[in-house]
């Protein structure tokens, strides 16, 4: 059951010169086994595109290369010392395999130990605050280290090669989607779950259009609403742990533009005064032709839900965004400017803080019919369609078992 209209989630997608696009960028790693093993059984594992792309960081000095050994060497913000410091860093971050030996120091902590203060503030700070806003100074080394281990499967001597679904990953959901009905599920959109009680050994779902008994219930919602529909179900314990977790808020301009916005596919801001985080420029890992010879750049935004930027229109977030896209992109021109689109999700990214596994829940409630698969689960890896994938068939085994054991 789901309250919004489409099926699909976050990777849902807006047509486009007559081909889908992600309302939010998407991309996937060549470690991401279970994504792709998804697509190979619904037999779309050839018509994945792996497409060398580029990175670069943005700081007060410029643009730049970032992401290989050799663009390391020309980042004049960061001394040779500093550089070499910070290499050696990311070696010993990728060769820690039990990420409890770190959860407990913030990444801040970590960082400053091990690379020094300056290659934090022009390096890693400014990544953290455009993630976690004032939230920064808390995240947990853990959720750094998920990060840096994840990519570095992807990366080559020269760059990076990323996974993208040609049409789109709508394609994958849709095939998911009419697997389900030939399956006997029934799937109900535009139907909000108000409440979820208990009769019995049933479970009682209460929705906009009826009430239904069932025998199990899987939430994928965020903490935020399980806490509210589950309430009568849920134990106090739970519900704290629900209430200890923060999340950020994400925001999205999506710009349609006559011209490319530079040669990388994505560019990490590192200036405390831009207010937003990323450009992530999908054509320039998808080629511009299969949108009608548009370019397709993703503005991307994480902040507070109560932050004034976060209720602006695609014109007025534009508007705030211009003089900075014209600064990073040379010779960027609004007069360039095909479309604009928008897009939010309240609760995109949970707040990972220090100690994270001693608070995050697990799978099956307490009250042994209820489960909550949602992205605050995800850990330590960074939260994403994999992961997301892997909870979903550990849900479905745990379902299994206790239908057994019944």
């Amino acid at each position: 059951m789901k309250k919004r209209i489409k099926f699909g989630g976050m990777a849902k997608c807006i047509s486009y010169n007559g081909t889908k696009i992600e309302k939010h960028y998407r991309h996937i790693f060549k470690s991401d086994k279970y994504v792709i093993e998804l697509l190979k059984e619904f037999d779309l594992l050839d018509e994945m595109l792996w497409n060398k792309t580029k990175m670069a960081y943005y700081s007060k000095d410029g643009l730049y290369e970032f992401g290989t050994p050799t663009s390391l060497l020309k980042y004049k913000p960061l001394s040779f010392i500093e550089k070499i410091r910070f290499g050696f860093s990311v070696i010993k971050i990728k060769l820690i395999n039990d990420y409890k030996k770190i959860e407990r120091y913030t990444a801040e902590q970590w960082v400053i130990k091990n690379c020094g203060e300056n290659v934090y503030k022009k390096t890693w700070e400014p990544l953290l605050f455009s993630k976690f806003g004032n939230n920064k100074d808390k995240i947990s080394m853990a959720w750094l280290w998920g990060k840096i281990k994840l990519r570095g499967s992807s990366s080559e001597a020269d760059g990076e090669r990323l996974g993208y679904l040609n049409g789109s990953y709508e394609r994958l959901t849709q095939k998911i989607e009419k697997y389900l009905l030939k399956n006997n599920c029934k799937i109900k959109t535009s139907e909000e779950v108000k409440s979820v009680s208990k009769d019995g050994r049933k479970y009682v779902v209460e929705t906009s259009n009826e009430s239904k008994e069932f025998d199990y219930v899987v939430s994928t919602v965020s903490y935020d609403i399980s806490k509210k529909i589950l309430k009568d179900v849920l134990s106090s314990e739970e519900i704290n742990k629900m209430n200890n977790l923060k999340y950020t808020c994400a925001k999205t301009l999506l710009i349609f533009s006559k011209k490319s916005f530079s040669p990388f596919y994505w560019i990490n801001i590192g200036c405390d005064y831009i207010p937003f985080g990323g450009i992530i420029e999908h054509t320039n890992m998808i080629d511009c032709n299969e949108y009608g010879g548009a370019h397709l750049i993703y503005v991307s935004n994480y902040m507070d839900k109560n932050d004034r930027l976060y209720a602006l229109d695609e014109k007025q977030l534009f508007e705030e965004y211009n003089k900075y896209l014209k600064e990073i992109g040379n010779g960027f021109d609004d007069g360039d400017i095909i479309e604009l689109k928008c897009f939010e999700e309240d609760c995109a990214q949970p707040v990972i803080t220090t100690n994270y596994s001693h608070n995050i829940l697990d799978i099956q409630m307490k009250e042994n019919g209820i489960f909550m698969a949602n992205m605050a689960q995800i850990y330590p890896e960074d939260r994403g369609m994999n992961y997301a994938i892997k909870m979903g068939y550990e849900v479905a085994a745990n379902i299994i078992m206790n239908e057994r054991l019944d």
